[in-house]
């Protein structure tokens, strides 16, 4: 399992929007939110999947229309004291994407 300053890395590294997807989790009582995420656009390049477990307050705008790239993702652990919410990530250049989340995975 990485910490967060790796995943941050990643997600640094890796600004172009390959996929996003969000299905109920196993136990059906949230949401699990699916990123896929690469360097380049080009054909062939690696691709990076994140799985953000249990998010909420999930926002999202000017995703489409072609290439999609978030710049600048970054994720923060919060102290907030509530047991399910414990990081958030955010596009901190232009708020195309931010959310709160309990637990991540990366393949």
């Amino acid at each position: 399992m990485i910490k967060v300053l790796q995943l941050n890395e990643l997600l640094v590294a890796h600004n172009c929007l390959y996929a996003i997807s969000i299905q109920s989790n196993e136990d059906g009582g949230g949401y699990d939110l699916s990123l896929s995420i690469s360097v380049s656009e080009k054909a062939g390049t690696d691709v990076v999947r994140i799985r953000f477990i249990d998010i909420s307050d999930f926002t999202s705008r000017d995703i489409g229309g072609g290439l999609t790239q978030l710049m600048h993702m970054s994720v923060s652990k919060l102290d907030s004291g509530f047991d399910r919410m414990r990081y958030q990530l955010i596009d901190l250049e232009d708020n195309k994407l931010s959310f709160y989340f309990s637990s991540f995975s990366v393949d």
